[in-house]
């Protein structure tokens, strides 16, 4: 099979890029049988240690004259590069297409969040996103819960959309080494114990709420709250400094920018207590990350987050109550045994992902969809 993946307009940071790129790294190691036709608006390092991954770039980085060209001419290189299947793999898919098409879905929260979000993306979701899903052979939702956000939503015939759930990479799983964790902390000036978020501030993702549930326990522990932020986009809150500031908060709270993947398992490793209070998830690869690392998990019951983390983590039913994520925070601290078993539930809840099997399931979807094709 000859199969494209249009990944173009892939962020430099974040969950969206972190399981495109792994995903389609799985593919390349373990279907050794096919060629893939890899279209980015940047060349990706980590694909270029598989040989039967060819990359092809179009550096185009404005999202709106991505999608511009991707509907005006990536259907005529996909009849002249013969491709036998079209995987699209960040939401958003193309008319067109001579081929069966399949799209990825990672979450719905432009439409379920709408007011959160500039106007042409409600629009885009609301209004184009239906044609373009219909035409499409398969759709892949990365968690049940986008599984039936998209069946509501659209009017989808349950058939048709696909669960298959992303991975971690594999440096989440391997043991850190204590002397490089300490290194790390003295480069980044790190407090002796910390609570860690690790995301974009996106408004969705709701950081404002954890900041706020902080300052109620700062005074009773001794805790930092580590913020590690992904790259801003267009729905980034840019007033969570003002937000530390205005709390008085500046000596306890850390907000770094992006950091190299490499070190980003040493902070999972050395924080007490991950919390995510997201208003929705489409699936929450960070808690993956988190659960696989050993790092007990404080989470919001939204969107996809319950299916991911199980009974390994502590879940909270209001996402909008500081005072109610402060009690969990402090009764998780104050619960050495129960954090214990958090650590033994995660790492085992983790286990249950793997890029292997995201691999098979895919690369069965892809023989379906072109079989029927074939057949028609």
């Amino acid at each position: 099979m000859r199969i494209a993946i249009d990944a173009l307009g892939l962020p430099i940071l974040g969950g969206a890029r972190t399981s495109a790129l792994g995903w389609i790294s799985a593919l390349g190691e373990y279907d050794k049988d096919n060629h893939y036709l890899v279209y980015l608006s940047r060349p990706e390092d980590i694909l270029s240690r598989y040989p039967n991954i060819e990359q092809k770039v179009i550096p185009l980085h404005n999202r709106f004259v991505i999608r511009i060209w991707a509907q005006v001419f990536l259907p005529y290189l996909l009849a002249h590069e013969r491709a036998n299947v079209l995987h699209c793999m960040k939401n958003l898919g193309i008319l067109g297409a001579p081929c069966p098409t399949i799209v990825t879905i990672n979450d719905l929260s432009h439409l379920i969040l709408r007011h959160l979000y500039p106007w042409p993306d409600g629009f885009y979701w609301q209004f184009v996103q239906p044609s373009i899903l219909r035409r499409a052979e398969k759709i892949i939702a990365i968690s049940e819960n986008t599984r039936q956000d998209l069946i509501r939503s659209y009017r989808l015939d349950p058939k048709k959309v696909v669960v298959i759930y992303p991975s971690c990479d594999e440096r989440f799983r391997q043991p850190c080494e204590p002397w490089r964790a300490k290194q790390l902390q003295s480069k980044y000036g790190l407090p002796n114990s910390f609570i860690l978020y690790v995301g974009s501030f996106g408004v969705h993702k709701n950081v404002k709420t954890l900041i706020r549930a902080f300052a109620y326990v700062a005074r009773e522990i001794p805790h930092g709250l580590v913020l590690v932020r992904g790259a801003h986009h267009t729905s980034s809150d840019r007033t969570i400094e003002q937000e530390v500031s205005a709390l008085g908060l500046e000596d306890r709270v850390w907000i770094l920018g992006p950091i190299p993947d490499d070190e980003l398992p040493y902070f999972y490793y050395l924080a007490d207590l991950f919390v995510l209070v997201s208003l929705n998830e489409g699936f929450g690869l960070v808690l993956l990350e988190a659960m696989a690392c050993g790092t007990p998990v404080l989470a919001t019951c939204t969107g996809s987050v319950p299916e991911v983390v199980g009974d390994a983590a502590c879940l909270l039913d209001n996402p909008t109550d500081p005072k109610t994520v402060a009690d969990a925070i402090l009764s998780l601290l104050a619960d050495r045994e129960r954090l214990a078993e958090m650590r033994s539930k995660g790492l085992a809840r983790s286990q249950e992902f793997t890029w292997e099997r995201t691999a098979k399931l895919t690369l069965e979807l892809y023989e379906m969809a072109i079989s029927k094709c074939a057949r028609a």
